[in-house]
């Protein structure tokens, strides 16, 4: 699964404490179904973050990180 894929459950811009720029927050229903996958990206700028929340999935994929803004899951070896 890919972030082109995968199912958007949420999307918000958040403004942290003395930011100039958003930080976009996306939740992504994970591959089980039962958790999620959240990125934070920070707008204007190559950062962002990917993590599992999900107890069944994060010990089964890793999250592998692309160029730009793409990522997926793949199942661990």
């Amino acid at each position: 699964m890919n972030e082109r894929d995968a199912v958007l459950l949420l999307r918000e811009d958040r403004y942290p404490s003395g930011a100039n720029y958003p930080t976009t927050h996306s939740e992504y229903k994970c591959p089980c179904g039962r958790g999620k996958i959240v990125e934070e990206r920070v707008v204007g700028f190559n950062d962002y973050y990917v993590t599992i929340e999900c107890e069944a999935c994060k010990d089964k994929y890793d999250i592998i990180y692309g160029c730009g803004h793409l990522w997926e899951t793949r199942e661990k070896r």
